[in-house]
């Protein structure tokens, strides 16, 4: 991986350095266009507390940059701690018109998203950044059909940083993970863990995190940051580098509220969503996920890292999820090899960006397939 982007062991001045675009782009004054009336209002709503990170130092900074990019003319009021709807309703809220904006994760329902889950494959990208820069890149030709056949469109496609495991006893082996019950995403990282030979749980955040504080389960797989903003590290006193996952959490987009955009609007709007998608993977996966794990070595929790014989082992035991997977989508009537193909070239390709360059380029010269109705795609940018 290239040292310029955002490492899983990375310190808090490390990411300061390699996300520099990143904060500039939210750095923000609050400018509320007093007198002007907004042409539209984004109603974006989600299960994630309105005191996360993630709300705070991503979206409602992004909320005043898109004020700016628009001149007032795109407001936004959001909703956040699922206060509008359960979190795995997002595309009906969507279709009903209860939102405009939400999560409607491929992790969750790999049945209504079964091309997506190429995307969670271990070893496959090497940064949170790069992970969402190809998703974006290949959603039109790979992703778009299973999202917008549900009636919705895409509004950004965000990967997370390495899943570790948050355990209360030692998970460094095999043999201490066999029979473990883990809560996780469904779908690809549910049948990682049952090739490991745990119990894989398949279920949300929120759902993960009352699994483990009742001792339902025996650990749960996510990101440093994640499990920091929901306080779940608080009952884990072991944190598993294993670096076989990461997921995919997009963001829907009802096609009423797009659609009411002028021409002008929309071309702001769609670079408004580049943006928002690396900047929430570097910021929120990034500079969180290095806050957090600096706060758990505050509070004692032991990390552990497999050793390379043992992460061989659990390399050897997860190669049979991906032929499998290959052959489930196939035979639904997916191109799955060339998808793989395509997201190693591309992850190759952005493995020579630096996150300050994969930003810089999301804004400057943002892609243009994700959403109908824009002049055409980016002709393509040289790596800064």
């Amino acid at each position: 991986m290239n040292s310029q982007q955002i490492g899983e062991d990375d310190t808090v001045d490390e990411v300061l350095q390699k996300t520099i675009a990143a904060r500039d782009w939210l750095d923000v004054p609050i400018s509320s266009f007093e007198g002007r009336t907004p042409q539209a209002v984004l109603r974006i709503s989600a299960h994630i507390p309105a005191k996360s990170p993630a709300v705070r130092e991503v979206f409602e900074p992004a909320f005043r940059r898109l004020g700016v990019m628009s001149g007032g003319d795109i407001a936004v009021q959001s909703h956040w701690d699922a206060s509008l709807h359960h979190e795995r309703n997002g595309i009906d809220a969507l279709r009903s018109g209860l939102t405009d904006m939400c999560p409607v994760y491929s992790a969750w329902d790999p049945k209504a998203f079964p091309a997506a889950q190429t995307l969670s494959l271990p070893f496959l990208f090497g940064s949170a950044e790069v992970a969402t820069q190809v998703a974006e890149e290949m959603y039109r030709s790979h992703f778009s059909a299973d999202f917008e056949r549900q009636g919705i469109l895409m509004g950004r496609m965000v990967a997370t940083s390495e899943y570790n495991l948050f355990s209360r006893s030692a998970i460094s082996s095999l043999e201490d993970i066999a029979g473990k019950r883990i809560a996780c995403s469904e779908g690809l990282e549910a049948s990682l863990f049952t090739a490991l030979g745990a119990v894989a749980v398949g279920c949300s955040t929120p759902e993960a995190k009352k699994k483990f504080a009742d001792e339902d389960v025996d650990a749960v797989s996510i990101s440093d940051s994640a499990a920091h903003t929901v306080g779940l590290f608080k009952n884990a006193a072991f944190r598993t580098s294993a670096n076989l996952v990461r997921v995919n959490l997009e963001y829907g987009l009802s096609k009423t509220f797009y659609f009411s955009l002028s021409p002008r609007l929309k071309l702001v709007f769609n670079q408004w969503l580049r943006g928002l998608a690396q900047a929430g993977a570097q910021l929120f996966y990034g500079l969180t996920g290095a806050k957090a794990r600096a706060e758990f070595k505050h509070v004692g929790m032991n990390f552990i890292t497999l050793k390379p014989e043992e992460h061989s082992r659990w390399r050897a035991k997860a190669a049979g999820v991906e032929a499998e997977l290959l052959k489930q989508l196939s035979d639904l009537g997916y191109p799955a090899s060339s998808t793989l193909t395509q997201a190693r070239l591309l992850a190759k390709q952005y493995d020579r960006w630096s996150a300050n360059g994969l930003m810089q380029a999301a804004l400057g010269n943002p892609l243009m397939n994700l959403l109908p109705g824009l002049p055409a795609e980016r002709s393509g940018i040289a790596a800064p």
